[in-house]
């Protein structure tokens, strides 16, 4: 798989959490809705924007430890479930909660993935590939909150736009975690590696040993190619392949 489909990957990623800065389009709206003041829905925005600062630490400690895929799965997935809830807001505190906190949470997570990755799969063009996966996250604001407000609130509601926007996050966030791929390559590689064993007449165990063996090899370059790329860049050869 070429390196470039990991900078698809953070731009999927970080336009998705970048909508945490479009919470402007919701605003009058929600105090159209419920007769909010002005300083309660913009405490929304400030406790999203101190979690998010808070957790990003937190989530960084986690990537180092862990690799990227648990940071960007739950930051995904947080982010997501988040928007999703905010369509049943009846109160300011469960707001607080769903937008402030859960989406917080998921940008703090979420964030902390696409820049290390970047770094270690672009040694040689770092630059280029993290300014990529930054200019996603502000451009997410600028897309989907024009989006929401001219298109999706007057067409289908309040609610159902949270409920629209959360179900495209959460598509937009997991290929960005490259969740489908990194198991569809050990599936695929798996079926074929059974397939063969059994034509070849191998018992039923010994084609399903073969066929986790092949899977694991599969998924595990996901976790290699970074290093084979830092290797190519200090011998000065291709690392495009």
């Amino acid at each position: 798989m070429s390196r470039w489909w990991r900078v698809v990957g953070g731009v999927l990623m970080n336009m998705a959490l970048g909508t945490l800065y479009g919470w402007s389009v919701f605003v009058a709206p929600l105090e159209a809705r419920f007769g909010w003041k002005r300083a309660e829905t913009s405490m929304v925005f400030t406790i999203a924007v101190t979690v998010f600062a808070l957790s990003f630490v937190l989530a960084g400690r986690i990537q180092d430890k862990y690799g990227p895929m648990p940071c960007s799965l739950i930051g995904g997935v947080l982010v997501s479930v988040g928007f999703f809830l905010c369509a049943y807001t009846t109160s300011l505190t469960y707001l607080y909660v769903c937008f402030g906190v859960i989406g917080g949470l998921g940008n703090g997570f979420g964030y902390a993935t696409p820049i290390p990755v970047m770094a270690k799969w672009f040694p040689d063009k770092r630059g280029l590939a993290i300014g990529l996966a930054v200019g996603a996250y502000g451009a997410g604001s600028a897309i989907f909150g024009p989006l929401a407000q001219l298109k999706l609130i007057p067409a289908y509601g309040l609610a159902a736009t949270f409920q629209i926007l959360g179900a495209i996050f959460l598509v937009m966030t997991m290929v960005g975690a490259v969740l489908p791929a990194l198991f569809l390559s050990g599936i695929a590689v798996a079926a074929i590696v059974v397939v063969l064993s059994r034509r070849a007449g191998e018992s039923r165990p010994a084609a399903l040993a073969a066929a986790l063996a092949g899977a694991a090899c599969a998924m595990s370059q996901f976790g290699i190619n970074p290093r084979i790329a830092r290797l190519r860049v200090e011998i000065g050869g291709p690392v495009d392949a």
